[in-house]
């Protein structure tokens, strides 16, 4: 009598009779086989994979090229131009349009977006010109004695921010800048390109810097020198210092007819590569199983799954993905404008600010909707929401979670997808620990320069601020 077993999925088949014989009979007997319980690792590759819309695990991962990183067609990415635009976007010798000159070159676009922050400013109200001092992570800046943004005397005026900084990590993923997304108008099919021009580049606006046709990036570096009170043509540092003229040359050889266009297309260039790409769940997503601990691989599957946070937060900056739809980049979830009773903050909300979306397009069912925020690095500052209005991840995964929303607005104007999720608080703990340390990357400061070729200090330039800086 001959026994056969053969291997089935999850069984084996066992096959045993008389061979040859007239009356033999057959008998077939299954033993099942354990099955393989699925790794913490595995139930998440699988669950990004349902949620990645045929993308792949791939479709989350951030670039480590240049030439695959998203990129403006109008300004293509160098490395000449990235290293150019990486000191000018830290170079505090450029504030020299400042209101008050006893203040010229104190401040730089890092002052307001620095590595210690994750790119975003360590205080709830940036501060550029009007400032003073730094502390750790840009948490002691301050106004400096004098400065009200309410002052009768234009002198003391500060450049502040209306609204939270958002974070320049990531945002090359992004096409429109800005919490209301009023900058960027270079590709057909794009959120503002249907938009009239009386809107998009409203006459004595730095809107108006939406007729140059470029990326929401560049855009808002070219506008941004204005409104942060940065020179960049003529006779500034760009033109008089040898180390800049010759990486200037050499970052645009065929010349330049427009330097002030051009330097923003160099910051915005620097920009783009400002990529998390070292954080833990980018390197999980590279091969390495052991880069997350359990509670953030836990956090993540809940992220990418039952929670539906990827719902909102898509792409490889958890943000929006390139050629999002106005409805897949700007969500209405009640989330409050800056406190006027923080002592942290100066100044007043205004109607437009408040309204965000709506405020620039004037449309209705644009109010109070703000451009998705991309979440890496978020542990660097105890600042989030376009009104500051939460100090910790948990906060915003908790609220979130609840659905409550905290400013007062119509409830027809919350985004529909604003609703409990019905979490756990070990869950909401999970999601937090996903965010906080899976998506933190270490080494930021690769993106900062080890010295600028005017010898200032960066990101800010006051005595108090070297003190802090140590420089």
């Amino acid at each position: 009598m001959t026994i056969k077993y053969v291997a089935l999925a999850g069984a084996v088949l066992m096959l045993s009779g008389c061979g040859g014989s007239d009356d033999a009979t057959t008998t077939n007997v299954y033993i099942p086989q354990t099955p393989t319980t699925p790794t913490a690792s595995q139930i998440l590759k699988e669950t990004i994979e349902a949620a990645s819309n045929g993308g792949g695990i791939e479709s989350f991962i951030l670039p480590e090229n240049l030439s695959d990183i998203p990129q403006d067609p109008n300004n293509p990415l160098t490395e000449e131009k990235v290293a150019l635009g990486k000191l000018l976007y830290h170079e505090t010798a450029l504030a020299t349009q400042g209101v008050n000159g006893d203040r010229n070159g104190t401040w730089s676009c890092a002052s307001c977006h620095h590595a210690d922050a994750g790119f975003k400013s360590g205080v709830p109200q940036g501060i550029a010109e009007g400032g003073e001092g730094f502390g750790m992570k840009g948490e002691g800046r301050m106004l400096a004695a004098g400065f009200d943004a309410a002052s009768a005397d234009p002198r003391f005026r500060p450049d502040v921010q209306p609204i939270a900084s958002p974070s320049v990590l990531n945002t090359a993923y992004q096409d429109v800048m800005l919490w209301n997304g009023q900058f960027g108008n270079n590709v057909e099919g794009i959120v503002n390109a249907g938009l009239a021009e009386a809107v998009l580049a409203t006459p004595g606006t730095p809107k108006t810097n939406n007729l140059r046709l470029l990326s929401g990036l560049e855009v808002q570096a070219i506008a941004g020198t204005g409104v942060h009170r940065l020179k960049t043509s003529d006779d500034s540092i760009l033109q008089t210092n040898a180390e800049y003229i010759a990486m200037f040359e050499a970052a645009f050889p065929e010349g330049s007819s427009d330097a002030t266009e051009d330097a923003g297309k160099a910051i915005a260039a620097f920009e783009r590569t400002v990529l998390a790409s070292q954080s833990p769940f980018q390197q999980w997503l590279k091969g390495d199983e052991d880069a997350m601990t359990e509670d953030e691989m836990a956090g993540a599957t809940l992220f990418f799954g039952r929670a539906g946070c990827v719902d909102c937060h898509r792409g490889p900056a958890l943000s929006s993905e390139v050629g999002a739809t106005e409805d897949e980049m700007f969500f209405a979830l009640g989330f409050a404008d800056f406190d006027p009773n923080n002592p942290q903050i100066t100044g007043t909300v205004d109607d437009a600010t408040s309204r965000g979306r709506g405020g620039f397009t004037g449309e209705e069912s644009d109010n109070y909707k703000f451009k998705i925020a991309q979440l890496y690095n978020l542990a660097d500052t105890n600042v989030f929401g376009h009104g500051a209005s939460f100090e910790s991840i948990r906060d915003v995964v908790a609220y979130k979670n609840t659905a409550v929303p905290q400013k007062v607005i119509p409830a027809s104007a919350l985004d529909p997808r604003f609703m409990p999720l019905g979490l756990t608080d070990e869950e909401v703990d999970q999601i937090t620990a996903f965010l906080e340390t899976a998506l933190y990357d270490p080494n930021l400061s690769r993106y900062v320069p080890e010295s600028l070729p005017s010898g200032n200090c960066s990101p800010v330039n006051d005595a108090i601020a070297q003190a802090d800086l140590g420089c």
